[in-house]
């Protein structure tokens, strides 16, 4: 397979999910560490091995978030630039290195522990019911994407930050306009910066959300968010502001994503289906092969603090990494028959949720709907 400098970032070839992985088989197989120089984007070392991918994880101080995080097109750093005078639109857990990272992980993760969820876990059930029976009223035949598996992590965040349910369509628009600008579907009417415009207006909805909990605090994540101490000082507004957008973001694009992701898995593998229905208590290792199989999360970027040396390969300080997530979980060192969907594969060592201090905060939600 000819692999072009710009199949990496290419939608259409990760929207086919056998060219994608034909693909990264054949970078693990003979680039794993490869320079890339796409056409319309800053170049960057593709790293797609699983071990190289947790290597550069593990190493915060050596590979940074701050400078540059998320695959985007020159035009779009671009815009962002001119909008923002070279900051970045929002300031969040996955923008952070440390020692700020740490200290802003520690405002919400206690919400995040096991045991705080267990408190919710009657109002998840009762959320979960509410969609089974809108499938079982379904008379055999529903858009699951649109009417399931979007609105299900939308609401269970929405319910956990303590926002009304009337407000989910809003959520739903501006999110998608925010991380997904691009979606035919929910794409933004603008003749200016589509993305800044959606972000504008989160802020504008969470600053009264947060305003709101500073003089009522309620149970809540956005009580938790708006009452933080950083440093013994309140937190300041614009990294408030951007908590509360990256948490609705990463929590509903992501669990959206593994949930339509792990029910197509299961209906192209009707085998796999028929076993889960006869043996339930496979539903944990269900979850966890769906999370490796599907890997909603498909890339992030770290950037070399100095010269550092990957399978031969020099990254020189400055240099961005872009990590491929489907492509480490399905490592064919790490996984046996890697390819195949497999809810009874034990020792999986998928890193869907990242690794190291950055692994995703919320992981122990997204296993509590299991």
């Amino acid at each position: 397979m000819h692999i072009s400098h710009n199949d990496v970032v290419d939608p259409a070839l990760y929207a086919d999910e056998a060219r994608l992985h034909q693909m990264l088989s054949e970078l693990r197989r003979r680039d794993p560490v490869r320079w890339t120089e796409p056409s319309n984007y800053q170049p960057f070392w593709a790293l797609t091995k699983h071990a190289d991918i947790m290597e550069v994880e593990r190493q915060s101080s050596k590979f940074l978030v701050g400078p540059r995080n998320r695959l985007k097109t020159i035009e779009e750093e671009e815009r962002v630039r001119g909008k923002t005078g070279g900051n970045a639109l929002m300031r969040t857990l996955p923008t952070m290195d440390d020692p700020d990272h740490r200290k802003y992980r520690n405002v919400t993760r206690r919400w995040f522990q096991p045991g705080s969820l267990k408190a919710l876990e009657p109002r998840l059930a009762a959320l979960a019911k509410e969609y089974v029976d809108l499938i079982q009223e379904s008379e055999g035949e529903i858009d699951f994407v649109k009417k399931v598996s979007v609105w299900f992590p939308l609401r269970v965040i929405m319910l956990i930050l303590g926002m009304p349910e009337k407000d989910g369509e809003m959520m739903h628009r501006l999110t998608g306009q925010l991380f997904s600008p691009d979606d035919p579907d929910i794409a933004r009417q603008t003749e200016g910066h589509a993305i800044a415009e959606a972000g504008a207006e989160l802020f504008a909805y969470y600053k009264d959300l947060l305003e709101d909990r500073r003089k009522n605090p309620r149970d809540d994540l956005a009580s938790e968010i708006a009452n933080a101490k950083i440093d013994d000082a309140p937190i300041a507004v614009h990294e408030a502001l951007s908590y509360c957008v990256s948490i609705m973001a990463a929590v509903h694009e992501t669990t959206a994503g593994a949930i339509a992701g792990g029910i197509h898995a299961l209906s192209a593998n009707p085998e796999q289906f028929r076993l889960l229905r006869s043996s339930p208590d496979l539903v944990t290792r269900t979850v966890e092969e769906v999370l490796r199989y599907v890997s909603p999360v498909r890339t992030f970027i770290r950037v070399a603090v100095d010269d550092y040396e990957l399978r031969g390969k020099k990254i020189e300080a400055g240099q961005s990494v872009v990590m491929i997530y489907p492509s480490a979980n399905r490592d064919e060192e790490i996984f046996e028959d890697s390819q195949a969907f497999n809810i009874q594969r034990t020792n999986n060592e998928h890193i869907a949720f990242g690794f190291g201090p950055h692994v995703c905060i919320g992981l122990a939600l997204a296993r509590a709907w299991k």
